[in-house]
């Protein structure tokens, strides 16, 4: 059986497959294509994400991912799916897990999300396994960036997972309810489409 930041690579191939180069995301700015150049950058050019940035290499970088931009969308996701090179640290389970399973998790939503024909009320199927790792990240520190960022102290509660508060003592309290996933996307900035109950205290 897949582990978890594997299950949601494939799921996030998958909808990269089912919809066109040029789909909309929710990721602001950016379409389905630049969405998989994003993760073959992740994989495979991480000097990518900030070299084009830098004096001396900037332009050589810029080179780089301008041409990743004009590979065939079709390819880029075959590259999406066969995963990182052989060197990359996140070829180990552990490391996967820890560095892709929110990342894949939330791209995949970001695609789903965003097509018109997406019905809230018809979700995917979460496997439990990905599900607790969701939720061991959130409550490790995805939560914690959450609260600080809305200046809120929050409890996140999840059936079968239990609560979680984070937060300054100081700042005013919510209750965010909702299935470990959801709990995930909001606190990735997915507020909007995040299915979670919100109480104010």
């Amino acid at each position: 059986m897949a582990h978890p930041a594997a299950q949601e690579r494939q799921a996030l191939s998958e909808a990269l497959r089912g919809v066109a180069a040029d789909a909309p995301t929710l990721c602001e700015g950016w379409d389905a294509r630049d969405l998989a150049v994003h993760i073959v950058v992740r994989d495979s050019r991480p000097d990518l994400l900030s070299g084009e940035r830098l004096p001396v290499v900037g332009g050589r970088a810029r080179a780089a991912l301008e041409e990743l931009k004009r590979t065939d969308y079709q390819t880029l996701v075959d590259r999406v799916a066969a995963g990182p090179p052989r060197w990359s640290p996140t070829r180990l389970r552990a490391v996967d897990n820890l560095a892709n399973t929110v990342e894949f998790y939330v791209h995949t939503e970001d695609v789903l999300r965003a097509q018109q024909d997406f019905d809230p009320n018809h979700r995917r199927d979460i496997r439990p396994d990905v599900r607790a790792q969701l939720w061991k990240q959130g409550a490790q520190g995805l939560f914690l960036l959450a609260a600080r960022s809305q200046h809120q102290r929050i409890t996140f509660i999840s059936p079968h997972h239990g609560a979680v508060t984070r937060g300054r003592t100081t700042d005013p309290l919510c209750v965010i309810q909702g299935p470990p996933e959801e709990n995930v996307l909001w606190a990735f900035g997915r507020r909007g489409v995040a299915a979670v109950d919100l109480t104010a205290l």
